[in-house]
Formats: structure tokens, sequence, C-alpha cells
């Protein structure tokens, strides 16, 4: 196993732990945040022990999955140094980013902090700015990227979109932080937010086609 997965199982076992800490401080019959709305308001519960095992099961799962990359992923045998260098990265960040989440809702559940309807898009925001300066040295992957039938087509499609891919990711992550700091989570502010970050990812999209077909031409 790649040296650099050990730390989404430290990350992983610190989520379990805390979480089982935790649970100590939360009542039985307590309902835990599990999902917000546009405006990062809580619109979804789940039970006590659901709520402590739900997201370590999903890390665990997605750890399984990358370590498997390897056996299922054909392209993953053409370049197996990217791929060793890349993938541990985007596992960390992603386990990273499940186990906030879940710590914060515990805390929510426990009464120990108070809910904020930007936090999330925080999480989000900051998990985006490190897989946007991942993702321009990410090779063609069946699994992880901007997956469209242009990029998958063309190892030159894949590099350059994802040159861009990357900088749109950055972007929205900092549309995600600073909108919600700086205006709050009001509607208005939310709307332009999530008008903006879906417009960069879809130019990621739409990048790749208009490269793939510029290439086409030559």
């Amino acid at each position: 196993m790649n040296k650099k997965f050990w730390l989404s199982i430290i990350i992983i076992i610190v989520q379990i732990v805390l979480a089982l800490y935790l649970s100590s401080f939360i009542a039985n019959d307590a309902k835990i945040p599990s999902h917000w709305n546009i405006r990062g308001e809580i619109d979804g519960y789940t039970g006590k022990w659901t709520a402590v095992l739900l997201f370590p099961g999903i890390n665990a799962l997605l750890f399984i999955l990358m370590l498997t990359l390897p056996i299922i992923s054909v392209r993953y045998r053409e370049t197996p140094e990217r791929f060793s260098r890349m993938v541990p990265l985007i596992t960390n960040i992603i386990i990273s980013f499940f186990a906030i989440i879940h710590i914060y809702t515990l805390l929510l559940g426990a009464e120990l902090v108070s809910s904020t309807g930007c936090f999330i898009y925080y999480a989000l925001g900051l998990m985006f700015i490190l897989l946007g300066n991942i993702l321009p040295k990410m090779p063609s992957s069946f699994f992880i990227g901007i997956r469209t039938p242009w990029t998958l087509s063309s190892e030159y499609v894949w590099r350059k979109t994802h040159k861009v891919g990357g900088v749109c990711f950055v972007l929205s992550g900092l549309l995600m932080i600073f909108i919600p700091a700086i205006w709050g989570n009001n509607t208005t502010a939310l709307t332009i937010m999530f008008v903006l970050f879906m417009a960069l990812l879809l130019y990621s999209v739409l990048y790749s086609f208009l490269l793939y077909k510029k290439e086409g031409i030559k």
C-alpha cells in the first residue's frame, strides 16, 4: 500500500475516536443534522448512532475504492507513478472533508457549538481549492477528474481541460468562502454564488468539447 494512504487511515481513526467521544454528550433520542439547503440551513436530521457511524462508513468505503484503483483501472497501469502520487492526495482531501463535516454535525447534536449557515460553504470551498491545485497534475482516468467523452478520448484535451478546470475549481472554492463571509447566507448572495459556481464548472465541460473540436480540425 502506498505510504501516502496512511494519512487517510489516521484521519479515519481520529474521526471514529472523536465520534465515539462526542456520542457520550448526545442524548439517545437526539436529532443530528444530516442535510443543509442552499442557504446553509439544516433541513434534515438523523438518529444518534446513524450519525455516529455513517460518515466513518462512507470514508472507509471511499478508502477501499481508492485502494482498488490499481486493480479496476486500466489507465492506472499506463502511468502508475503519477497515479501513485495523485490518488492518495485526492483521497486524503476528500476523507478530511467528510471527517470535518461529520465532527461538525456531532458537535451540533451535542449542542457544543451553534449552527452557522456558512460553515458548510467554508469547508466545501477549502476542498475545491485544494482539489483545484491537484487537478492539473491528474493523469487520465475513468474514475477521477473531469471525465467527459472528449477528455477521455484525447490526452491533449485531458491535460488542457484539467489546467483550466483547476483554475475553475480554485475560483469556485474562493466564491464559496468569500461570498457567504462578506454578504452572509441571504438568498441573493447565495443565488449569485451558485450561478457563478455552476458557470465555472460547466465552462470546464464546454472547454473540453471546444478544444476537442478544434483539435479535430487540425
